[in-house]
């Protein structure tokens, strides 16, 4: 068994545009979990994630808060206790519209390492600040 104390992982902080706090969890380097990848993002009021799509599907659940999910365009409000499934290469964003922390719980299949993962968020953060949004 591996359990994990979330409030005590530090995880990384992924600057503006797109801040947020990105904790993996879960990986193949991180607590030798080869079968997925968990994380948990907390994003702040009026922050938003990129516009991006995954070579693997994903699932995100909304452990609190509420925003909107934009997929392929379709904006959908989400709230606590939501579940969605992102199939591979399908763009999506979210962001946090509501009056508190929007804090999301995702899984990754098969999985990201957890420096992928954290690469992919700062490189958007990068692209931004260099006038691209791909």
């Amino acid at each position: 068994m591996k359990i994990v104390q979330c409030w005590e992982e530090e995880g990384i902080a992924i600057p503006f545009p797109y801040e947020r706090q990105i904790k993996v969890l879960f990986a193949p380097d991180k607590k030798g979990v080869e079968e997925l990848t968990f994380s948990q993002a907390l994003i702040p009021v009026g922050s938003q994630t990129d516009y991006h799509t995954h070579d693997r599907g994903e699932l995100i659940y909304v452990v609190q808060g509420e925003g909107v999910i934009i997929c392929e365009g379709k904006k959908v409000q989400i709230k606590e206790d939501v579940a969605m499934w992102i199939p591979k290469g399908e763009k999506h964003q979210i962001k946090n519209t509501g009056e508190g922390l929007l804090k999301l719980a995702t899984v990754f299949v098969p999985p990201y390492t957890a420096e992928e993962n954290y690469e992919r968020c700062l490189k958007a953060v990068q692209l931004k600040a260099e006038g691209s949004d791909e």
